[in-house]
């Protein structure tokens, strides 16, 4: 639903005439001749009508500049452009003339000068979605039929950056219109070597059946995509302000039969705050709950669930626990409104009444149950996951893929994850008769099928994104005469039911939706009906002309949930997993939102900021690299420093193995707990052999499950066997000669000492006294 209503096209001057066909040569060389004869002045006020025969009908113009360009010349910088939009949102009563806006947007860095511009209406009618398709299409050349009627219009200058408001009447007596229907209506300029074009639709009025097509709108309550499963605080401030996405997107629906399609993350993001969310977030989810509006949830994140069957995921991937965002500072006490005790949150409707009974008439299937609500968080107490996530949708049963990327495969991937309804564009589907257009509510297969026409929700989301007047009055000209094709090729005696979606993109104003709806309303061929009342009409079968995701980006997200695998066999390490699981779930369901398909590089750079957070968290456990080891003992115990960068403990068992026989590990595992954000060093003991030389520790952590959490480079390890022995023999025999020394040095020295002795004792003077003879005992 790319393609923009407002037709513009570029052509140069210069090209061959055959190229173009001669009648539409012919068209542009007349513009051409206007505005060079223009130029000189050889034409003043309104041309002659071309291909009529009546005279030329009244043409003005005003020469005011617009205060902002056109979205048209702002999705195509330093270009010139014109948007066309007929009067009344293209819708033509009899004796009315038809009065014709045209914005001339400049965006240039040169002045657009003085020209014509013609404007001309095809009298035959666009009476099939093919034709009216291939006029609305800037890609189709067309040239000016033979029955049409044609107004001359003289432009004033258009300075670089200026938007110039032109005006063209065609009276209602020169229109002759034959029957009611949509009508074409192109108007083309002679900008320098260029022309210039847009064309647009009218619907004649006169004679439309008294059949109403039902149109079904569904507006997504949605936020700008970014790489986080939450929202934080300043952006649900921003978003829910007087004027933030939320609050515009609530306040147009508000009193009109609109089903909100909720993604969940917004009301959980709101939840996990407590007392921190933001006053406005409080109020407007206060608001949401008392909303009579009809409702069903998103995928988590507005993800988008065909492109995870293609990558491989199990089954549509939801939440698995978000209480790593709550904080028991937040819950002391209750926020006022509390958002857990919600008016008609906190009890269900009754079943088989209300909302939900109209949802069981939608699609020949009973509502989904409303389960029974669990008592809420009171002060002091963190909510649970199901406190967080609960909402009494009007029905849960839907799946909604990006548009235009589903494949027949995905409808049994949606069913078995809950989801046996698919919301699918028109743009993804066929059917037998071309011609006509499916009702909303159709099957493929035994699967059911919401059909969401991508040209009446391109329409509706042009005029409620529209800055000004003339770009939203060509869009809303759009959505008239596409309903009023649908009604014309409705089956006798059938109501033709469509379904729209306002997009998921903010619209620019609470006004723009509003006069989008407004004007649907006021068509005597279409009125706005609640979707279960459009649903109840069956429709025939469809089929899915499969158009699957690009291949790399099926590539890219079977990588991120591969990852998200090994992140969940990681989380082990830790006493409380899901405090990692949960945030890794989240984040990945917000890389896959379905709004980044309109902002490409943004998409890759989210996958690529998943990718990173994810390296970051499988290596915040680690094994640091430590310095080589002599080792001279025959036991001894070698340290090895383990990391923790996590919120919470971990608890590793650290595996060692030798490389060689030289060193024996024993045990060679070790369990180690590592405190939150900090370092411990292990002790492994190991005992040397009788052999000497290098050894080569492995070093491995593995958590409770057998994952491998880290490695190390291998530690090296020099072994020297017999170094303890022959020391301590060394050291033996020095001790026990210096023990002999000291011996041999006290023996001489005492010997030395008695032999100094003796030699200084003086000799006796006389004779030595004799000794009496010892007395005998025999």
């Amino acid at each position: 639903m790319e393609r923009s209503v407002y037709s513009g096209f570029h052509r140069r001057l210069k090209l061959p005439f055959g190229q173009g066909g001669a009648a539409q040569a012919g068209r542009f060389g007349a513009s051409f001749v206007l505005a060079a004869g223009l130029l000189l002045g050889s034409i003043a006020g309104g041309g002659a009508a071309l291909a009529d025969d009546t005279p030329a009908p009244t043409a003005s113009s005003t020469g005011s500049a617009d205060s902002a360009p056109t979205s048209s010349a702002a999705a195509d910088p330093g270009s010139v452009a014109l948007t066309v939009a007929p009067d009344d949102a293209g819708t033509l009563a009899a004796g009315q003339d038809l009065g014709i806006t045209v914005a001339l947007a400049n965006t240039t860095a040169h002045s657009v000068p003085a020209g014509a511009m013609h404007v001309w209406l095809d009298r035959t009618p666009l009476s099939t979605r093919s034709t009216l398709s291939a006029w609305l299409d800037p890609a189709t050349a067309v040239s000016q039929a033979k029955d049409s009627v044609a107004v001359d219009v003289a432009t004033p200058a258009a300075a670089a950056g200026q938007t110039v408001s032109l005006r063209a009447v065609i009276p209602a007596a020169q229109l002759r219109l034959s029957a009611w229907g949509a009508y074409g209506i192109e108007a083309s300029l002679a900008a320098g070597q260029s022309v210039v074009g847009s064309r647009s639709v009218v619907v004649w009025s006169v004679g439309a059946p008294a059949v109403e097509a039902s149109l079904g709108v569904i507006m997504p309550l949605t936020v700008q995509p970014s790489s986080s499963g939450l929202i934080n605080a300043a952006d649900l401030a921003s978003a829910t302000s007087e004027t933030g996405v939320l609050t515009k997107k609530l306040d147009s629906s508000l009193g009109r039969p609109i089903t909100l399609a909720i993604d969940p993350m917004v009301i959980v993001s709101i939840r996990v705050l407590g007392t921190a969310a933001p006053q406005s977030a409080l109020d407007w989810l206060a608001r949401l709950a008392a909303a009579p509006n009809a409702t069903f949830p998103l995928t988590y994140a507005d993800s988008d669930p065909a492109v995870q069957r293609a990558a491989g995921a199990p089954n549509v991937l939801s939440p698995i626990s978000l209480s790593y965002a709550l904080s028991s500072a937040n819950f002391q006490s209750l926020p006022s409104p509390d958002p857990f005790a919600l008016p008609g949150q906190a009890v269900p409707p009754a079943a088989g009444t209300g909302a939900a009974a109209g949802a069981a008439t939608a699609a020949g299937t009973p509502a989904s149950p409303v389960p029974t609500p669990s008592p809420t968080p009171s002060a002091g107490q963190l909510p649970s996951q199901s406190d967080l996530t609960s909402w009494h949708y009007t029905r849960t049963d839907i799946a909604w893929p990006q548009s235009g990327t589903a494949s027949t495969a995905d409808l049994d991937f949606f069913a078995a994850s809950g989801m046996p309804t698919s919301i699918l564009s028109s743009d993804n589907l066929t059917q037998p008769d071309s011609s006509v257009v499916p009702n909303a509510a159709s099957n493929v297969g035994d699967k059911r099928v919401i059909v969401l026409d991508s040209s009446v929700s391109t329409a509706l989301q042009s005029a409620a994104d529209a800055a000004n007047e003339v770009p939203r009055d060509a869009a809303l000209a759009a959505v008239s005469a596409t309903l009023a094709v649908i009604t014309a090729t409705a089956p006798a005696g059938t109501t033709p039911t469509v379904v729209a979606s306002l997009g998921r993109a903010e619209p620019a104003s609470t006004f723009g939706v509003s006069r989008a709806l407004d004007t649907v309303e006021a068509l005597p061929w279409a009125v706005e009906r609640p979707l279960a009342e459009v649903l109840s009409t069956p429709g025939k079968g469809v089929s899915i002309s499969d158009s699957p995701e690009p291949a790399d980006w099926v590539a890219n997200v079977a990588t991120m949930i591969q990852t998200e695998r090994d992140v969940s066999g990681f989380s082990v390490v830790a006493p409380k997993p899901e405090l990692i699981t949960g945030r890794q779930r989240v984040n990945l369901l917000a890389v896959l939102a379905q709004s980044w398909s309109t902002d490409v590089d943004g998409r890759t750079a989210a996958a690529a900021d998943y990718a990173k957070a994810s390296t970051t968290l499988l290596s915040s456990v680690q094994i640091v690299d430590g310095s080589n080891i002599n080792l001279v003992a025959a036991d001894a115990n070698v340290p090895v420093l383990i990391s923790n960068a996590l919120n919470q403990s971990v608890t590793v068992s650290l595996h060692v193995t030798p490389s060689n026989g030289r060193l024996v590990v024993e045990p060679n595992t070790i369990e180690v707990t590592v405190a939150a954000n900090s370092q411990k060093t292990a002790q492994v003991p190991v005992k040397a052999s009788v052999a000497s030389g290098e050894v080569s520790l492995r070093l491995e952590l593995y958590n409770s499950g057998g994952v491998l959490v880290s490695s190390a480079a291998p530690k090296e390890i020099n072994v020297s066997a017999d170094w303890e022995g022959i020391g301590t023999l060394i050291v033996a025999i020095v001790a026990g000669a210096f023990v002999v020394f000291g011996v041999v040095r006290v023996v001489l020295r005492r010997r030395k000492a008695r032999t100094a002795a003796q030699q200084s004792t003086p000799e006796p003077s006389g004779p030595e006294p004799s000794t009496p003879d010892a007395p005998s005992h025999d």
